[in-house]
């Protein structure tokens, strides 16, 4: 029986095609003016970009900061470059924030596909519709990011969308690889550790299991939760629990130390399962984990014979808000 009714899987394979086709979307965008702080509203699925944005331009020119809420920080003003992502275009949470923004005299871009967002922003960037969110990450981040390098906000070019087209490319390795994974993950509640690095990876991948498997899934950094979260694995069950270690090339020595010290530490009680990035430069490596997740938490929906697609309690939840 095919449980993937809405064809996900055709979504994933696509997907370094969406990454192409956003790269191009915003290739003549830009924006003038003098900021020195840039603000990403979203929720969801549509929040996903400017997780990466902060964590790629984290030694950028200007700080990044995100805002999942109704509101935005009593600090934004005519000095903040303000860009709402919403692929609807209806998201309650961001058009509110969006107007405060408005309101605090920040400049305003809208990433979506469409929806009453787009009219609400000094600039919006349309991108193709159709998709669940969380499966539109490349449309919900290239163009902005890219909008952000063109405007001299983000230190990116060519060679480093070239690098993460090139390291997309073998789409049936990601595959492989993320049914190897989803096999290792069944059964148990996935716990996922990230660096600061590449957090918004591991956090996604926690959210794909949620969304796609309807599976509980858990996530954490290095080193903050050597400080807190390690205890808590003397009372956890192999039969129960796994480990999920993301690892990246540029993570910081001591970060990847503790790593390897908390592998063992952990193996005594669970099992532990690492997973490295590819690519040379930050965006590549940060995409290639987040394919690879997105292909894991789809085949563990596969494996427990659940359609990945609908996410049945969000829409229930959305319903009884609006009556």
């Amino acid at each position: 029986m095919n449980v993937d009714t809405s064809n996900m899987r055709r979504v994933l394979v696509d997907f370094p095609g969406q990454c192409a086709e956003a790269l191009s979307i915003g290739e003549k965008h830009s924006v003038s003016g003098n900021y020195s702080k840039i603000l990403v509203l979203g929720m969801g699925g549509s929040a996903i970009g400017g997780a990466i944005i902060r964590a790629l331009l984290h030694k950028g020119p200007v700080p990044v900061f995100t805002s999942r809420d109704y509101d935005v920080p009593g600090f934004i003003g005519a000095d903040t470059l303000s860009l709402a992502v919403s692929y609807s275009g209806n998201t309650e949470e961001t058009l509110s924030a969006l107007e405060k923004a408005r309101a605090a005299g920040a400049a305003t871009v809208a990433v979506t596909s469409g929806g009453e967002i787009a009219s609400k922003a000094d600039k919006t960037l349309l991108v193709p519709g159709g998709l669940q969110p969380r499966c539109a990450v490349g449309y919900l981040l290239l163009p902005a990011l890219r909008l952000l390098a063109n405007s001299g906000l983000a230190p990116f070019g060519v060679g480093d969308y070239s690098d993460m087209m090139d390291t997309l490319a073998d789409t049936a390795s990601y595959e492989r690889e993320g049914k190897a994974l989803a096999g290792r993950l069944y059964g148990r509640v996935p716990v996922i550790h990230t660096s600061e690095r590449t957090a918004p990876a591991g956090y996604r991948l926690k959210c794909q299991i949620n969304e796609n498997a309807k599976h509980p899934a858990y996530h954490h950094v290095y080193p903050e939760l050597c400080h807190n979260e390690l205890v808590g694995f003397a009372g956890m069950e192999r039969d129960r629990f796994i480990v999920v270690t993301m690892r990246d090339s540029r993570d910081h020595e001591r970060v990847a130390r503790r790593m390897d010290v908390c592998a063992g530490l952990f193996g005594e009680t669970v099992d532990v399962v690492e997973i490295a990035s590819r690519g040379e430069g930050p965006l590549a490596r940060m995409m290639s984990l987040i394919y690879l997740g997105d292909w894991a938490s789809y085949e563990l929906a596969l494996l427990k014979k659940i359609d990945p697609t609908p996410v049945t309690l969000i829409e229930a939840l959305k319903k009884t808000l609006k009556g």
